[in-house]
Parts: structure tokens; sequence; C-alpha cells
């Protein structure tokens, strides 16, 4: 998860924290299973920053050198800002390839939009 700040008076995020495979997540080279533990950790989190830290999205990683989300992602995506708790109107994902960072946006309500690349 991505865990951080909406700057107050912007449309601007910080990402401060991102959890990390948690022991329960099953995961293998073309897949991954996010286990509720990382829900834990965010909510842990949430309370020892004072109910600052927000919940912003979700990332991930691809065995890829420059990667794109798969029809599995997009589903999630579509998925946590349906059902998800979090502040704000929308969410981000983020995919990790071996050379390239990918940045997406997706509203409650609406399409999912590419946001950047590195």
């Amino acid at each position: 998860m991505l865990l951080g700040r909406h700057l107050l008076d912007t449309d601007d995020v910080v990402v401060d924290e991102v959890t990390t495979p948690q022991p329960a997540d099953r995961r293998g080279r073309f897949r991954f299973f996010r286990s509720k533990q990382h829900g834990v950790v965010a909510h842990a989190r949430w309370l020892a920053q004072e109910s600052t830290l927000a919940y912003l999205g979700l990332w991930h990683t691809h065995p890829e050198r420059d990667p794109s989300p798969s029809c599995i992602d997009i589903r999630d995506w579509e998925n946590a800002t349906r059902h998800d708790v979090f502040e704000g109107d929308r969410l981000f994902f983020v995919i990790v390839g071996t050379e390239r960072i990918r940045v997406w946006m997706k509203p409650r309500k609406g399409a999912i939009e590419q946001l950047c690349e590195s």
C-alpha cells in the first residue's frame, strides 16, 4: 500500500511510506496475493501518526523492463476504488518494472489515467 498525506488546499499528495510484502502474502514471479495484513499495518501506522497518514493507493512489481498493467491489475484497481476506504477522490497505482516505474491514477468514478513514468 501507498501511505501518505493529502496537502491542504492543493491536489497534491505525498507518499511517505509503502507497505512491503507480509508473511501472509502469496507471491510468485507472475502473481501476488496481498493479504489483509497490509490493512492492519496501514491502520497501525495511521494510529501512530495520529490519524494523519492516509491510504493513497497500491504498488507492486512486474518482471518486465517497461511495466504495463495486466487485466488482473486493472480489475484490482477498479475494485480498490469501489470498495476500499480512503480519503479524497482518487487512488494511485505504481508498477515497478526492472528498468522503469510507471504511475496511474483512478478516480472513484472515471477512467484510469497514466500519470508518469521514469
